[in-house]
C-alpha cells in the first residue's frame, strides 16, 4: 500500500509535482487552484490526483485511461490523496497491469 511518507511532504508540492507508481497504477499528484464556487474571484489551493495504467507517462496515455480526484492543499488532503489512492488501487485491480 502507498504511506504517507511515498508522497513527499507537503512543502515539494509548492514548486513541483510528483509521479510515482504503484503495483501496475501510475500517478501524478500535483498542486493546483480551483475557484470558490460562491466566488470566481476566490481560488483555494488544491491537490490534483490523476491515474492511470502503466506502463506509459502521462503525456503517452490517452485521456479515457486516466481518473482524477481533487482533495484541499492540508496536511489532512494530503491523507486523503493517499487513502484515494489505495481505494483506486484496490477497487480496480484488473486495470492495472503488472500488478
Amino acid at each position: 500500500m502507498i504511506q504517507n511518507d511515498d508522497i513527499l511532504n507537503m512543502n515539494f508540492y509548492k514548486k513541483e509535482k510528483f509521479t510515482g507508481s504503484y503495483q501496475g497504477m501510475r500517478y501524478l499528484i500535483q498542486k493546483d487552484q480551483e475557484e470558490d464556487a460562491e466566488d470566481e474571484n476566490v481560488k483555494h489551493d488544491i491537490f490534483r490526483v490523476t491515474i492511470w495504467p502503466g506502463p506509459y507517462n502521462f503525456a503517452s496515455t490517452a485521456d479515457d485511461l486516466k481518473s482524477s480526484a481533487v482533495f484541499p492543499f492540508t496536511p489532512e488532503g494530503k491523507e486523503q490523496v493517499v487513502d484515494w489512492l489505495n481505494e483506486q488501487w484496490s477497487a480496480r485491480r484488473t486495470e492495472w497491469p503488472g500488478r
